[in-house]
Parts: C-alpha cells; sequence; structure tokens
C-alpha cells in the first residue's frame, strides 16, 4: 500500500520520507514513529511494484519528495533507474548534499538544476533537456498536498447543511464530513496524519522528548489520536462527548494530571467550544495546556487577529479561511440581520 500518491494531470507526487515512515512503523513494526531518516531497499521496492501495476498512460512525470531523508540504503539508485524505465521522467525534490554522489545527479546535465545555499537541490530534473512543459509548473510540496485535499473536500466531502451548529450557537451553510473522509479515504489520510504529525514534532519539537500527552476529544477523534501517537511515540487520553451540551463519560479522577503537558486532538476546528472546554478540564486539573491540533481549522479571525504564536491558534494540515471558503461552498451565518438591510 502506497500513502502519499497525489495525482495531477500529468504527474504522480511522492513523500518518500511518509513511506518509510509507513514500512517502518506498519509493514516491519519497527515502532521508530516519524524519526526514520534512511530510505529502506524495501520502500523504493514497494513503490516501484506499486508504479509496474497502476500505470496510467497520461502520466508523464513522477515527483520524489526526499524531505526528511538523510541516507539512501545500498542498491536503491537502481530501481529508481527501473522506475525512470516505465518511461517516466523523474524530478526529485528536497535532496541533501550527503544524497547527491549516492543518487549520481553529479552525471546528469540540466541547466535547471541548480546547487541551493546548502549545496543540495530544492528541485532536480533527473533528465536532460532545456525544454520541457513540466519546467513551467509549480511543484511546491505543501501546494500540491493543500491543493489535492482542497479538491477532495470540494468533490466528495461537503455537503449543504443549514443547521445549528452543534455546540455553538451559529449556523453553518455546509458541513465538512471529515468522519467519512477518514473512513474512506485509506490509505490516503495515513498520508494526512503523518503530515500532522511532522508539523506537531516541528512546533514543539523542545517538549516532545518529555512525553507530552495527545487528548482526544470523541470517538471521531480516536483514530487521529491513535495514530499520531504511534508517530510520534507519545501517550494518549480520550475525553468522549466535549461539549456544551453532552455529558463527559470518563472519570478525571482516575487520571493524574499534575506536572504533565498535553496537547489537544481534534478532526475539525471550527469556533473552537470542544477545544476550551477541554482546555478548561485539563488546566483545573492541574495540567498543562501546550496547544491544539486538527485535520481541518476553520479561520474566523485574520492572521493578524490571531497572533501564529498565541498559545490557541489550531495547527493543522488545511485551513478555510476568506480565501477559499467561497470556493469550497463553507459558511457561518448567526440570526441577526445586516446593518445595510
Amino acid at each position: 500500500m502506497i500513502v502519499s500518491q497525489i495525482k495531477d494531470a500529468n504527474y504522480l507526487y511522492f513523500s518518500l520520507h511518509a513511506e518509510e515512515v509507513f514500512t517502518s512503523n506498519y509493514i516491519k513494526d519497527n515502532d521508530e514513529g516519524i524519526f526514520v531518516g534512511s530510505l529502506q531497499y524495501e520502500t523504493i521496492c514497494r513503490l516501484l511494484t506499486h508504479l509496474q501495476k497502476e500505470q496510467d498512460p497520461e502520466i508523464k512525470y513522477i515527483i520524489l519528495d526526499f524531505r526528511h531523508i538523510v541516507h539512501i540504503q545500498n542498491n536503491i539508485l537502481e530501481k529508481i533507474i527501473e522506475i525512470r524505465r516505465l518511461d517516466y521522467k523523474l524530478i526529485f525534490k528536497n535532496i541533501i548534499a550527503d544524497l547527491i554522489k549516492a543518487l549520481s545527479l553529479e552525471a546528469i546535465d540540466n541547466p535547471k538544476n541548480i546547487l541551493n545555499g546548502n549545496n543540495g537541490y530544492d528541485i532536480c530534473y533527473f533528465f536532460h533537456g532545456e525544454l520541457d512543459e513540466i519546467y513551467e509548473v509549480e511543484l511546491n510540496a505543501n501546494s500540491i498536498f493543500k491543493n489535492y485535499f482542497k479538491k477532495l473536500l470540494k468533490d466528495n466531502y461537503i455537503q449543504t447543511y443549514d443547521k445549528k451548529h452543534a455546540s455553538s450557537f451559529v449556523y453553518l451553510h455546509s458541513f465538512i464530513d471529515l468522519k467519512k473522509l477518514i473512513s474512506l479515504e485509506r490509505p490516503f489520510i495515513y498520508f494526512a496524519l503523518y503530515k500532522l504529525a511532522v508539523k506537531i514534532y516541528s512546533k514543539w519539537s523542545d517538549k516532545i522528548n518529555s512525553g507530552p500527552i495527545l487528548v482526544g476529544q470523541s470517538l471521531t477523534s480516536t483514530f487521529i489520536v491513535s495514530v499520531l501517537s504511534k508517530l510520534l511515540k507519545l501517550d494518549i487520553l480520550i475525553f468522549d462527548k466535549i461539549g456544551p451540551i453532552n455529558k463527559l463519560y470518563n472519570k478525571l479522577e482516575k487520571h493524574n494530571f499534575e506536572n504533565k503537558k498535553y496537547i489537544i486532538v481534534s478532526d475539525l476546528v471550527c469556533l473552537g467550544t470542544e477545544v476550551k472546554i477541554t482546555k478548561n478540564l485539563i488546566e483545573f486539573s492541574g495540567g498543562k495546556y501546550l496547544g491544539n491540533v486538527s485535520l481541518v481549522k476553520i479561520e474566523t479571525l485574520t492572521r493578524e487577529d490571531l497572533n501564529l504564536d498565541n498559545i490557541d491558534r489550531t495547527i493543522a494540515i488545511f485551513s478555510v479561511s476568506e480565501s477559499n471558503n467561497k470556493d469550497l461552498g463553507y459558511y457561518i451565518y448567526t440570526n441577526l440581520k445586516p446593518l445595510d438591510e
């Protein structure tokens, strides 16, 4: 199973580190989380087998993203050559200097391949030629992911709702069905959660070694928390049915909060009501709240009004904001009439 494939009009994108993490944790069960840096022969063989079975004549390019890969196992280059022999042009992203020799990139004469300030390549075209249509395409990995995720939501998982929000006093024009997405979009959901795990580590790298606890607020988020726990090697705590109209099922006295740190995990954060309730429970019980994360967040404030360093700012892999909510058909409203009516 390949988790990171993203298909565009004429290329396929793969994150090799995400695939290595999946190999390590779910196939070989090495339990190393996201803390692997070496690309193994088995992982590239798995990718080759996948491409051999799923050949698409419309696909001309394969993008292999090496971000977070610091070493490659012997004989990997020959498997990469086999991928190229499937009649694809290969493009490498985020190559560090130590990988250039192992991948024989010195032999590729392409004027578009320019070393960055660290003597690596942000992008390296593994083919010759001064003219090629792919040179005009922006191949930013974050943009590739976000554009794909947006299309996924728009085409399949946003539906008209026009009802009161379950836990806040506003109305939702539409509903993002992340429970359905999590159920149906496998294996891609593992890639999304891998990216969330990387963001969590990037945000709290100085805290991860002290073992903060991941807090799930509902049964819906249990799957998310369990995957993040495996990838970050952290313990979890599950609260069920957090919300102003629901009952808290867990008995708080069974868990000792004193001197422990917590990161709250959600599938979607809209107005943040459940997050605030959970945060208050943690702090009231003697724990320290570090922040909160989710797959998707709704940005109801401008970036200026919610400072990037604000502890209550949600870390997410996709944001619905004023830049894309109209295209997505997502809107929040109240019963109040506009002043100009």
